[in-house]
């Protein structure tokens, strides 16, 4: 399989925010708080049927300076709040890679916001365009549905990641 990096594992709260502290440092963005929440307050916060969100508590003032978040619905995401050295269950391969492709996603919502101070709310052409890129270096690609989310993910030759057991290296275990 033809990838140009490896998937990280990003089983915990913990995991997840090394991972993307490493893309704020390539991609030249201040470094945001990852937290992990319950399925009802990510429904209650941001709306029903949302797993994942960036979020700037004061959306309106324009400084770097303010605390930035990314919440993730623990139970959807499959990310562990606590750190642990459980896994969190996961059965399938395509779980993997929606877990993978929700913390980009979230990512580049703060890119966009730090890089250009633009809503991407309804995910717009540049957005879907560097969510393409990023996903694309780790051997991830996708079609996007009808309301602009990505859906029907598959490698590089087309083959989709679907129901089977996930490998160790797609765990993010070495």
């Amino acid at each position: 399989m033809v990838r140009k990096k490896s998937w990280p594992k990003i089983d915990s709260s913990n995991e997840v925010q090394h991972f993307v502290n490493k893309m704020c440092a390539e991609y030249d963005v201040p470094f945001i708080k990852v937290i992990v929440k319950s399925k009802k307050w990510m429904e209650w916060f941001a709306g029903k049927g949302v797993s994942a969100c960036a979020f700037w508590p004061c959306e309106g003032y324009e400084g770097d300076n303010i605390e930035k978040y990314i919440a993730f619905d623990g139970q959807t995401c499959r990310i562990s709040g606590n750190e642990r050295s459980i896994p969190i269950k996961i059965s399938q391969r395509r779980q993997i890679v929606e877990r993978f492709h929700t913390v980009i996603h979230e990512f580049i919502h703060h890119y966009f916001f730090h890089h250009y101070r633009m809503s991407t709310k309804y995910h717009g052409k540049e957005f879907r365009k560097i969510e393409a890129k990023i996903n694309s270096e780790y051997g991830i690609y996708f079609f996007y549905s009808k309301n602009n989310y990505a859906m029907w993910f598959h490698n590089f030759w087309g083959v989709p990641y679907a129901w089977g057991k996930p490998r160790h290296d797609e765990r993010g275990w070495i």
